[in-house]
């Protein structure tokens, strides 16, 4: 029985590891066709949005959108009138993790708020795509993950029903 147990797990693994070098190999594609400067953000989605099921990737990729909507938004307003410094991006943290409080969203989606605001507070000054790469390119990401788990899906649905 345990032999079972563990090639089941490991061919659930081994199609976890396929699912994600897919998604970001065609995640990454897309972006630099869409003109990104930053396409490694697309893959950054897939990796941390895969789940076991079509639904509880729906969901995380919900959370990771929204995360990435208000760190930007929060980001952009502020961003351009302080300095980089630890302690202004402690209070722009802290600014829009209270935000996604506020608005009632979860722990995962304040997370990705945080990682949102971080990274565009940082590499914004740097480059002035960051933030519309980092939102398009987490849309792609997002919809490439969700598009893998749906039609794996279907197949596994089709393949249970024979």
């Amino acid at each position: 029985m345990k032999t079972i147990n563990t090639s089941h797990s490991n061919k659930n693994r081994s199609l976890l590891i396929w699912k994600i070098a897919l998604g970001s190999t065609i995640s990454w594609e897309i972006a630099q066709l869409f003109g990104s400067h930053h396409p490694y953000l697309a893959p950054l989605s897939v990796i941390l949005c895969i789940q076991s099921t079509f639904n509880k990737s729906v969901r995380i990729s919900i959370k990771r959108i929204v995360g990435t909507v208000i760190g930007i938004f929060v980001t952009v307003l502020i961003t351009s009138h302080v300095k980089i410094t630890g302690f202004n991006l402690g209070l722009i943290i802290l600014l829009g993790c209270f935000i996604t409080k506020w608005l009632k969203f979860d722990r995962i989606a304040i997370h990705h708020t945080a990682i949102t605001i971080l990274f565009v507070f940082v590499f914004e000054h740097k480059s002035k795509h960051y933030a519309i790469d980092r939102m398009r390119d987490t849309l792609i990401g997002v919809v490439v993950i969700v598009l893998i788990q749906l039609v794996w899906s279907l197949i596994m649905k089709r393949k249970k029903s024979q």
